[in-house]
């Protein structure tokens, strides 16, 4: 018996020591800036000029649903580098309500990441926005930051 906890302990200690070997070896990359948006086609579509890490994006609502306080967007990007790298999302947004304010709104998206390319091959992970958007002129102003691994 003693023999069979010796074993397993030594397992344990090999896997742990597998796992911490590959945690170390990830590489992760911080994102983060600020995008003017402008959406058209009705607000199906969107397109920003960005900076910081994402030098553009282009964005497509594939669903909108009413809220009590706003609105819940589903939306698909493309974001791309000035190097040549490319990460594809899918997202979840929300848009609240601006009291007082009959066409603004206030933006909250949560990105993750489906695919990458070029330079960000093999990057997966998530991030987030947050800004304001106008619906009644389709100008948004956005910040973004967050992490990319592989």
């Amino acid at each position: 018996m003693k023999n069979l906890l010796t074993g397993i302990a030594i397992c344990i200690a090999l896997l742990a020591g597998a796992t911490g070997a590959q945690a170390e070896n990830k590489q992760c990359l911080p994102i983060g800036g600020t995008a003017l948006g402008q959406f058209f086609n009705d607000g199906k579509d969107v397109l920003g000029a960005m900076s910081g890490t994402w030098n553009s994006t282009r964005g497509t609502v594939v669903s909108e649903e009413k809220t009590a306080t706003g609105l819940l967007l589903g939306m698909e990007h493309a974001f791309s580098t000035s190097a040549g790298g490319v990460v594809t999302t899918r997202d979840k947004v929300v848009l609240t309500t601006i009291p007082g304010s009959e066409n603004d709104y206030g933006l909250d998206i949560a990105y993750t990441v489906v695919e990458s390319f070029g330079h960000l091959k093999g990057y997966t992970g998530t991030f987030n926005s947050y800004g304001r958007i106008n619906t009644g002129t389709g100008e948004a102003v956005v910040r973004y930051r967050g992490q990319l691994c592989k």
